[in-house]
């Protein structure tokens, strides 16, 4: 998620599993805006003109297809 390529963050896909409702949900070309809370936290930009989404690293499942394990 931190990759960055001459200075701009690399575009990845990202699916985690949403609290509220156990729902996994997906987002496709999101960009890394930071990561809060001792690294508890990463907030997403999901598109050009949308609002940072934060999601929790641990409800993360999987990052450019790839099954994440902690």
């Amino acid at each position: 998620m931190e990759r960055r390529k001459d200075g701009r963050p690399v575009p990845f896909s990202i699916e985690f599993c949403k609290l509220s409702t156990g729902e996994l949900k997906t987002y496709e070309g999101c960009t890394l805006s930071s990561v809060h809370s001792s690294g508890a936290t990463v907030n997403v930009l999901t598109g050009p003109l949308e609002a940072p989404r934060k999601i929790r690293r641990c409800l993360i499942t999987r990052i450019n297809g790839m099954k994440v394990y902690f």
